[in-house]
């Protein structure tokens, strides 16, 4: 067997597929530890400029507008998940009016760093507002004929196979072929030799959880057989079955939320893979 470097990780049903993007806070020149340097007191004064708006109603508005400083607006979505934190809508507005007015005491004061800071954070925040919103249209989009062509393609039976495997290692090719015949033969001083290939838990694990591609040869070994002298990076190896176990397949039910994301995340980074081919990218 040629040796594989790669090892491969756990089966579907052992991981939860996430979307490997971070959801980002909305970003800006004050950073969200502002938040907490203008918060005060558990019970602070508030502005009447901020108590006299937190008094409205904002329902039937998608972006009513709560504020105004210096003739700059604050509206309802600037404010998000801070409204939605539990906090007391007065106070609310009121720190993040201290907010502001630090925000533009920075773009006065340093302009070129405000500069940057501000297509750093406009980058950060649409490419966060394109994550969210087109995961969540590509998870609506997923079909349940997707799903199940996905789990019928995905989820068999051998992955959730597992194996007690032992094994012999050994850098001469006599003494591993010898120790090989040996086995073979039953003999308690060679058996003695064996190792477990898995030592944590039970020392069952599944095909695809083994190095160097060992479960390809693994998922083809019946309970008390040897495998042949098979030549890794770091030795030559003899692999024995102590035992296999079958486990229940997870339903289509009970892996149908991963199998949507897998799906929506898989046409995002299909997307996104074309966008970046067509862009003009210039380095330096």
């Amino acid at each position: 067997m040629n040796e594989s470097d790669n090892k491969v990780g756990m089966s579907f049903a052992k991981q939860k597929l996430t979307l490997g993007v971070a959801a980002l806070g909305l970003a800006g020149l004050v950073s969200w530890a502002g938040w907490t340097a203008f918060q005060g007191s558990s019970s602070p004064s508030v502005s009447p400029v901020a108590s006299a708006f937190a008094a409205g109603d904002s329902s039937g508005q998608s972006d009513r507008q709560v504020a105004s400083i210096n003739g700059m607006k604050i509206t309802e979505m600037e404010l998000g998940g801070m409204l939605q934190s539990g906090v007391d809508r007065a106070i609310v507005i009121d720190r993040y009016i201290n907010k502001v007015v630090a925000a533009e005491r920075g773009r006065e004061m340093y302009v070129e760093e405000a500069k940057a800071a501000l297509r750093a954070a406009e980058r950060e925040v649409l490419s966060t507002l394109y994550t969210t919103k087109r995961m969540d249209e590509l998870r609506k989009a997923v079909s349940d004929d997707d799903v199940k062509a996905y789990y019928d393609a995905n989820v068999l039976d051998q992955n959730f196979q597992q194996w007690k495997v032992s094994y012999y290692l050994s850098n001469d090719q006599n003494d591993v072929q010898q120790t090989l015949d040996k086995l073979k033969k039953g003999d308690k001083d060679a058996l003695d030799q064996l190792k477990p290939l898995v030592e944590q838990g039970d020392g069952f694990a599944v095909a695809q959880a083994m190095p160097y591609n060992l479960g390809r040869v693994v998922s083809k070994m019946k309970k008390g057989e040897f495998s042949e002298v098979l030549r890794l990076r770091n030795g030559l190896l003899v692999l024995k079955i102590e035992d296999s176990k079958q486990l229940k397949k997870p339903t289509l039910e009970e892996l149908k939320q991963d199998i949507v994301q897998a799906l929506a995340l898989e046409k995002f980074n299909a997307e996104l893979e074309q966008a970046r081919r067509q862009a003009k990218v210039e380095l330096g």
